[in-house]
Parts: structure tokens; C-alpha cells; sequence
């Protein structure tokens, strides 16, 4: 019996691998015009449309996934470019602010070199706070005693003379600008060596004036500079800082217009002359600040 079953199961497989070979041999002879032509043509013709409607249907759903992705990266890359940027901008502001200072540096080392102030010990302070005054007549500095700063000490930018301390705490200090109206500076012209006093212009932020003997000449653009002494003796400035230049000298009083070299609206870094020291009345303390006397 199970010798018929095997028997029977081979010649069904024999009989199916001969009429798949007489199929293939018919399908790779055959145009396309006979009946295994005609039988796959009218598969293509039920199913062709079926699948051109599942396409258009499916079409917009996988436009959609594809967009939903493309937000969703472009999301990420616009939030990545946002923090880049925002690095960028804090590293560019440093680096702004590391050239400025450099720059500032620069100066007042160039400065020290041209003043020869090379007897003073100089203190670079930070200004820390201005006058809430529209003159601007005062600035804060975050040096003090603890650097040896006292009252009377000089202090200048880059650019020229800035003003005095005045006051001095622990690690701060008041310095009284140029162009207060308590100021007056022994002041000489550089190129005629002349001299006389300069002194801020009554109804301005940003101007001098000096007093000069009338017979002296005194041109527009000379550089003016402290004296270093006065007619009474010695002053409270080294020589040869450089105050401003001349604007213009009236021909009907011969009163004298000097434009600051330091911007006392803008300071950021300064320079404090430290030594030699100057007798001061009041001695400064390591608390409160000490006004001059």
C-alpha cells in the first residue's frame, strides 16, 4: 500500500514539472498575442488600475510622513543653528571686549612711554560706575588703598588726562574729571611753552578753557599739557600728560576753546600714578570713603 502512495506522489510530480516545462517553453515561444498573452494581459489590465488607485492613495500619506520628517529635521538643524549662533555672538562680544581692553592697554602703555612717568607706580582701574550727572563730572574706580591709591593721585586714559582721586575707600575710588567745575589744571601749550590754567567751560560736558596771557599766542590744534608746576610751585599733575587740543582761540577776548583728548563720557579703563606719594591732610581709611580736604 505504501509502495502505490509513493508511486502515486511521483508521477503527480513528474506530470507537474512537465507541464511547468511545456508552460515555460510556451510562455518564452509564444507572441504576445496567444493565450498565455492574453491570460497575463487581462491580469494587468484588472490589477493595473487597483494599483494606480492604491498609489494615489498613498501617495499624499507618504508625502505627508516624508514632511512631517523634513519639519521635524529642519526643527532640529534650526534649533542647532540657534545655539550656534548664539555662541558665536557671546565668543565675538569677548572677543570685542578683549580687543578693546588690548587696545586700551596699548595706549596707555604708549602714553607712559611719551609722559615718562616712569617715577609713578600705575595702577590700571576699571570704571565701575559714572555721575548720574549729565556732566559727568565724577567716576567710580574699583581700585583703592589696598593698591595704594590716596587722594591727589593722578589719574589718565590712553588717550590723555582723565582727573584726580578725591576720594578713596578700601577698593574703590572718586575721581573728580577735568571737566568738573572744581577743576583747574596748571596746563602749558606744547608747542610755544606758554602756560596758564585750564579750566572746564561754564555750560559744557565736553570743553576747556584757559586763561593765558594775552601777549603769548596760542594757535588752533596746539596740544596742550600739564605743566607740572605753577606759579606757586609744584602742581598736583606730572608734566607733559596731554589735556586736549586747541579749537579755536576769539579774536574779540582771546578766550581759548581746548577739546579734551580723553572722552570722560566713555571711560572704561584707566590708569591711576600711584607715587610719588603727596601729603594729604586727611589720610585715607580702610572703611568709608575720605573726602579731599
Amino acid at each position: 500500500m505504501h509502495d502505490k502512495i509513493v508511486r502515486r506522489r511521483r508521477a503527480v510530480l513528474g506530470l507537474l514539472v512537465a507541464l511547468s516545462l511545456v508552460l515555460l517553453s510556451a510562455f518564452f515561444g509564444e507572441s504576445s498575442a496567444g493565450i498565455l498573452g492574453s491570460i497575463q494581459s487581462g491580469f494587468l489590465d484588472v490589477f493595473s488600475p487597483i494599483q494606480e488607485g492604491v498609489t494615489t492613495l498613498l501617495t499624499p500619506v507618504h508625502d505627508l510622513i516624508n514632511s512631517i520628517d523634513d519639519v521635524v529635521h529642519a526643527s532640529s538643524q534650526r534649533d542647532e543653528y540657534r545655539r550656534e549662533n548664539r555662541a558665536l555672538i557671546a565668543q565675538n562680544a569677548s572677543l570685542q571686549a578683549y580687543r578693546r581692553d588690548y587696545l586700551q592697554l596699548a595706549a596707555l602703555f604708549k602714553l607712559d612711554q611719551e609722559a615718562d612717568v616712569s617715577s609713578y607706580d600705575q595702577v590700571t582701574a576699571q570704571v565701575i560706575s559714572e555721575s548720574p550727572s549729565v556732566w559727568y563730572s565724577h567716576v567710580m574706580i574699583d581700585v583703592g588703598s589696598s593698591a595704594d591709591v590716596r587722594l591727589g593721585d593722578t589719574v589718565v586714559d590712553g588717550d590723555g588726562l582723565v582727573g584726580q582721586v578725591t576720594t578713596v575707600a578700601h577698593n574703590a575710588s572718586e575721581v573728580t574729571l577735568i571737566t568738573d567745575s572744581t577743576s583747574a589744571v596748571a596746563a602749558r601749550d606744547a608747542a610755544s611753552g606758554t602756560w596758564g590754567i585750564a579750566e572746564p567751560a561754564v555750560g559744557s560736558s565736553n570743553q576747556l578753557l584757559l586763561a593765558f596771557p594775552s601777549s603769548q599766542q596760542v594757535a588752533p590744534g596746539d596740544l596742550i599739557v600739564t605743566a607740572g608746576t605753577t606759579a606757586n610751585g609744584h602742581s598736583d599733575y606730572p608734566p607733559d600728560i596731554p589735556i586736549g587740543h586747541v579749537t579755536s582761540v576769539a579774536a574779540a577776548n582771546g578766550a581759548i576753546s581746548v577739546e579734551p583728548n580723553a572722552n570722560v563720557k566713555q571711560l572704561e579703563l584707566v590708569q591711576v600714578l600711584t607715587a610719588p606719594r603727596r601729603h594729604s591732610s586727611a589720610p585715607p581709611g580702610a572703611g568709608g570713603l575720605v573726602p579731599v580736604s
